[in-house]
């Protein structure tokens, strides 16, 4: 099984690799749909982590709710298992399954690793567009309670459903995090065979621990 991504060596990306974010350039396309797209949702997300009103249960529910409707879940399952999608795509009932399991380990993801910049400040300072009105990156500045500034990129894609997230990049250099999953995933279905179903139930059992963390720090 290769190793995950931690909240460790996460989080040490963000400050190792987070310095200011800096606009894009003045002459590249920018789109304010979906840089408000970005501010409203990422802002909402991180203060769901940090309502003092809420109970943990609350706060996970919450905190679930805005990022299945802020993220593209089920375009970013299908990605991470690269040229074994094809399984899925034969299959619907397990492709269903792998979704609902994916998302689940994403959020509890997201959540564990997120969670100590609850209440941070979300600000965009630009983006840049790919596709015209379609596919676009915003740039943004994230400061936490304490800290300083760290850099994070959303790429964002639009469709007759609106605005989705399909990763994120921390730092100047842009580390997608979408492609470091994918990574993982391909050398763990690669070393079992293409076996998702075995992979379902690692990401099960990381889940679980991830929740467990999470409720121990409530």
């Amino acid at each position: 099984m290769t190793r995950p991504v931690t909240r460790a060596t996460f989080l040490s990306g963000l400050i190792g690799l987070g310095a200011l974010a800096t606009a894009p350039d003045a002459h590249a396309a920018r789109n304010s749909d979906a840089e408000t797209y970005v501010q409203t949702n990422a802002t909402a997300a991180l203060a769901a982590l940090g309502n003092p009103n809420a109970s943990s249960t609350q706060r996970q529910q919450q905190f679930q709710r805005l990022m299945t409707q802020f993220a593209d879940m089920q375009r970013i399952a299908i990605y991470v298992v690269g040229r074994y999608r094809g399984s899925l795509v034969e299959d619907t009932a397990l492709r269903r399954e792998w979704q609902e399991t994916f998302q689940a380990f994403a959020i509890a993801t997201y959540e564990d690793q997120f969670e100590n910049m609850s209440g941070a400040a979300v600000r965009v300072v630009g983006s840049e567009e790919r596709t015209a009105g379609r596919d676009v990156v915003v740039d943004s500045q994230v400061r936490p309670p304490r800290g300083e500034p760290m850099r994070v990129q959303w790429r964002v894609l639009r469709s007759d459903n609106g605005w989705k997230v399909t990763d994120i990049a921390v730092g100047r250099d842009g580390v997608w995090l979408g492609q470091i999953q994918q990574r993982q995933f391909l050398a763990q279905l690669d070393s079992n065979r293409g076996d998702i179903r075995a992979l379902m139930t690692d990401l099960r059992g990381r889940t679980t621990t991830m929740r467990q963390r999470i409720m121990a720090r409530s």
